[in-house]
């Protein structure tokens, strides 16, 4: 008896500990935030790379592979990622991330941090000659800092729910993060109130959350419409617009030819702002807290504030 008591405490204090769970992320801020929540527990990837235009994200073999072993997706959802993860995931086949047309991925391993998220941009119509067009609304909360802690609270969550064991330890690091992560939002604030009121055009309809944390005025884009490339004829129309209006800033998101943006500012006098629309965009921005600090310090530099 004493024998049998040793060998199952003997197996009890050695046997190995749970493997970390695997999360695939689709953009680096999001794997960045459940690395961060996750600790030692948890070992993310990203999907998108930070340059990259989401709506265009290749779709690499490797991570379904990855992703049918996954545990969790985190996501930004609102079918942001609609042309790479529905994909992935059918082809992945894990029962715990399924496709799904409406909320991308269904199933108890799926993260969706668009959730309570106060919504900009519902389309009127669906319409397809209205361009590509997000049914459930504008999806680029990303580009707001003070979107970041609803997200990691919703990772946080998420994890403990995946992972119940170790929800106590996934609160602790979300406080740490979050502890972390409010005086770089403090100080983001601080430069947003040198923007508000400010008129500005961006190639593309993604800067409405950014807009909306910075006060400033997005009033056209060079895109006729989203995902439509500009032409001649609207770029002209823009022109007289931004001179009617007294548009002084021109915001290019990194992932477009800066051709355009610097012709409209050549007949305009606006400057130019190049944004990330994801972390890593640049090289000094791999962290939610350095991309949102490196777009708004360009943002700040061009309005010459």
């Amino acid at each position: 008896m004493k024998n049998i008591i040793f060998a199952l405490a003997t197996f009890l204090c050695c046997a190995p500990a749970r493997a970390a769970l695997n999360v695939v992320a689709t953009t680096p801020e999001l794997a960045e935030m459940t690395t961060r929540i996750g600790g030692g527990l948890v070992k993310a990837e990203s999907i998108a790379r930070g340059s990259e235009d989401i709506h265009q994200v290749v779709m690499r073999p490797s991570f379904v592979t990855k992703l049918h072993r996954a545990d969790a997706v985190v996501y930004l959802g609102m079918t942001v990622e609609h042309a790479f993860l529905p994909g992935l995931l059918s082809a992945a086949a894990n029962p715990r991330l399924r496709p799904d047309d409406v909320k991308e991925c269904a199933g108890v391993g799926c993260v969706d941090c668009s959730a309570g998220l106060r919504v900009l941009g519902r389309p009127a119509t669906l319409s397809r000659a209205e361009g590509e067009l997000h049914p459930q609304g504008n999806p680029h909360y990303n580009m707001d800092p003070s979107e970041g802690p609803r997200m990691a609270r919703i990772i946080a969550a998420r994890l403990g729910d995946i992972d119940p064991v170790h929800k106590a330890e996934y609160a602790r690091n979300l406080a740490a993060y979050l502890a972390e992560l409010e005086p770089e939002l403090a100080k983001l604030r601080r430069g947003a109130a040198a923007l508000k009121g400010l008129k500005a055009v961006s190639v593309h309809d993604d800067t409405a959350y950014l807009g909306r944390f910075t006060g400033i005025d997005f009033v056209g884009t060079l895109e006729v419409k989203p995902g439509v490339a500009p032409t001649p004829s609207h770029l002209a129309e823009l022109v007289e617009l931004m001179k009617a209006q007294g548009v002084k800033l021109i915001v290019r998101e990194q992932q477009y030819d800066p051709k355009q943006c610097e012709w409209l500012a050549e007949r305009t006098g606006a400057k130019i702002a190049v944004v990330g629309t994801m972390a890593g965009a640049f090289p000094d921005t791999q962290t939610f807290a350095a991309f949102a600090g490196r777009n708004m310090g360009a943002l700040l530099k061009a309005a010459g504030k």
